[in-house]
């Protein structure tokens, strides 16, 4: 049996940067373990680019984690020698009463943050690659950008394995045993005991932390990557990561995301049909786009930016842990404190990753974190309604 003062569940988005964290403390005994590969293909983070904001319309909660996350990127490429994180802006646009440009503009106004408030002439001119609607507004987030998440991700595993942490690949934990002396984590390749349990497998946490199943629920999110027919116009230098919500006559709406180019030829665009939203289990593979989504993504993303070419050139498709208000739970068990979990994250985690990962590691080791919240806690969510 190994031995541990705190084993980490999960090496993914928070799961990696948690080692990390933990990992600069030379007294700590750390061990993580992981039931998939190195880099999960399948994984919440997986799909080449994630946005990056600070302007965040989720509301003001986040604010901390915005600012934290952006030296410790920095931090995590010096340690690396990588580059992560591209500060190209990230752009916001549709109606200024749309609900999340509301909550945007509030945040940035009220707290300060740099940004930028363009009409739609304005943008249009900033950024003749899209074509907002007359009445449109952008809110150019300028300290937003592009991250690399699987860089990022086996960064962090780098710089854990650095400084001492084993980590324990293509290894499944079936069962955690509360003791006297701690939690024993039982695996399919032998058994930990650990002072502390940090569990951080998002779409997979129900299955080992089943009183969590009825607070958090698994779907599928889709990746799109489309081909402009002028690249040049779609480097990070010129074109940010961009959010855009679009309001039909009928009252429809429509939202999709994108970034620039970082393979060279195409940019993400993000947006799948409405019947992706229901549940699934994370063991099972989510099902690709049909030909007729895709043909449905093509007309969708040609009207968010002309130059695209209205047909993808690739796709993907993962899946994440969703909670009931769109904040993600952190939080003790009430059965025994000494497990901590992350789940909840609503396909949003990634752009504060470092910061969740250094809260969970102040958790671990003070008790608590100035980064934490009590929006945090499982009492603040509703089970869901099924």
């Amino acid at each position: 049996m190994e031995y541990a003062d705190v084993v980490v569940i999960g090496a993914g988005t928070i799961g990696s940067m948690t080692l990390w964290q933990l990992s600069q403390q030379s007294d700590l005994k750390v061990v993580g373990i992981d039931a998939h590969a190195q880099v999960n293909l399948r994984s919440s983070y997986a799909g080449e680019s994630r946005l990056f904001r600070t302007a965040v319309k989720e509301g003001p909660v986040f604010n901390d984690h915005a600012d934290a996350s952006i030296d410790l990127w920095r931090e995590l490429e010096a340690a690396s020698n990588r580059p992560i994180l591209d500060q190209c802006g990230a752009l916001s646009i549709g109606p200024p009463d749309f609900e999340a440009m509301r909550t945007t503009r509030e945040v940035v106004e009220r707290y300060d943050l740099p940004h930028e408030i363009l009409t739609a002439e304005e943008l249009h001119a900033r950024y003749p690659q899209f074509s907002p609607d007359p009445d449109d507004i952008g809110i150019l987030d300028t300290r937003g950008g592009a991250l690399r998440p699987e860089v990022a991700v086996t960064a962090a595993h780098t710089a854990a394995e650095d400084q001492g942490a084993p980590l324990y690949f293509n290894t499944r934990v079936t069962e955690l045993t509360p003791t006297a002396e701690g939690i024993e984590v039982v695996t399919d390749a032998g058994t930990f005991a650990a002072r502390q349990v940090i569990v951080t497998i998002g779409s997979w946490t129900g299955q080992l932390l089943p009183q969590l199943s009825e607070y958090v629920e698994v779907r599928p999110i889709g990746l799109t990557w489309a081909m402009p027919r002028n690249i040049d116009q779609f480097q990070p230098e010129v074109f940010p990561v961009f959010m855009r919500d679009r309001v039909a006559a009928d009252g429809t709406v429509t939202h999709w995301f994108g970034a620039p180019t970082l393979d060279g030829y195409s940019i993400k665009i993000g947006t799948y049909p409405e019947p992706w939203i229901s549940p699934m289990s994370p063991d099972d593979r989510p099902a690709d786009y049909t030909p007729e989504q895709l043909a449905w993504v093509g007309e969708i993303v040609a009207e968010c930016v002309p130059d695209l070419i209205a047909s993808p050139v690739r796709h993907s498709v993962h899946h994440d842990s969703y909670a009931s208000n769109k904040i993600p739970i952190f939080d003790r068990l009430p059965a025994d404190d000494r497990i901590l979990y992350a789940t909840g994250m609503h396909g949003n985690a990634f752009k504060f990753a470092p910061s969740y990962g250094k809260m969970l590691a102040e958790m671990a080791v003070d008790g608590t974190s100035p980064l934490w919240r009590e929006e945090f806690s499982l009492n603040a969510h509703q089970k869901l309604a099924r």
